[in-house]
């Protein structure tokens, strides 16, 4: 598969220099000279590799389990936390974590979607699927944050909202749909940042904020590659690739069309090649845009929201100038 093997040839060169290094100092060897034509080489070879990624390779990317993950960032960003479980109907949803904290000098409530890394984690967090109590809960912090004046930030990283049954018996549609309806009026500032996957209504549930920023290789889409490939080609997901070149998916797509408001970006090969750095590069975004949004009242912020919305998908008919 394409994906893989854009990656491999970059992993060999990095460990045969690893290998070289540890041999030289081993032996007592001066090898600097051929270390650093190695290093230019790949270095030069990341370069033409990463300015060139296809859509299939970036949604590759944004699904590595090294990435990293809201936990990570919320861990890094917000300090003197409070996490608050449960949507006070049916139970705490761990695919997803809240609560209240600062963000630098400013209180905030936090939302966070969760993946997971180990097998035993990703179980416990449902792999990322957020069931409708999590959408519930999501909401209870939302408001909770409208009525102390408090900013929502909210990361996002689902593969989508929890397909089983039993979501649905509980009211997955309705709990999004609320969700939405209320972020629509939220009386506060809210910032949205998709870190991973932006996967469908799961995303969108948590995600419909005055600021959309999106990470350099992440995705935003109505379903993923694989289940579009086998709604128009009725297959087992070979047209995958194809599929993510129409559906426009990457974060360059999603700022050319007005969708999201700034793609931050990652350190050279992906956020998991240096997440120090991809997490500060989100924490400098975030505090550009929360700084701008608390200069405006109110109702001009909801006035804003409406705006912004209502404008995704009207497009003029015409020569571009």
């Amino acid at each position: 598969m394409q994906e893989i093997d854009f990656e491999r040839r970059i992993e060999e060169l990095e460990r045969h220099i690893r290998e070289l290094k540890e041999f030289a100092q081993r032996n007592e060897l001066d090898l600097s000279r051929s270390i650093s034509q190695l290093e230019r080489d790949l270095l030069r070879i990341k370069r033409r590799t990463f300015g060139n990624l296809t859509r299939w390779q970036k949604v590759y990317l944004s699904r590595k389990v090294e990435r990293p993950q809201s936990i990570d960032y919320i861990d890094r960003l917000i300090s003197d936390r409070i996490d608050l479980q449960n949507d006070r109907f049916f139970g705490d949803d761990k695919a997803i974590v809240g609560g209240l904290g600062w963000f630098g000098r400013y209180p905030i409530v936090y939302l966070g979607q969760m993946r997971g890394r180990t097998t035993e984690e990703r179980v416990l967090v449902n792999f990322g699927y957020m069931h409708p109590d999590g959408y519930r809960k999501a909401l209870r912090l939302m408001k909770l944050a409208e009525k102390f004046r408090r900013p929502v930030i909210s990361f996002v990283d689902t593969p989508g909202a929890h397909p089983g049954a039993k979501a649905e018996e509980r009211g997955q549609a309705m709990a999004i749909a609320e969700n939405l309806y209320h972020m629509s009026q939220l009386r506060t500032p809210f910032i949205a940042v998709v870190i991973g996957q932006g996967g469908s209504g799961g995303a969108l549930g948590v995600a419909m904020a005055d600021r959309v920023l999106m990470m350099e290789y992440a995705i935003y889409c109505v379903c993923p590659p694989e289940a579009c490939s086998g709604i128009i080609w009725k297959d087992q997901g070979e047209h995958a690739p194809e599929a993510a070149e129409g559906l426009k998916l990457t974060a360059d797509d999603l700022y050319e069309l007005g969708i999201v408001d700034e793609v931050i970006r990652e350190p050279l090969g992906g956020a998991h090649r240096n997440p120090d750095l991809a997490i500060r590069r989100v924490g400098r975004a975030i505090k550009r845009h929360l700084e701008d949004l608390l200069q405006y009242d109110v109702d001009e912020l909801i006035k804003m929201r409406y705006k912004k919305y209502r404008s995704i998908g009207v497009f003029k008919e015409g020569d571009q100038t």
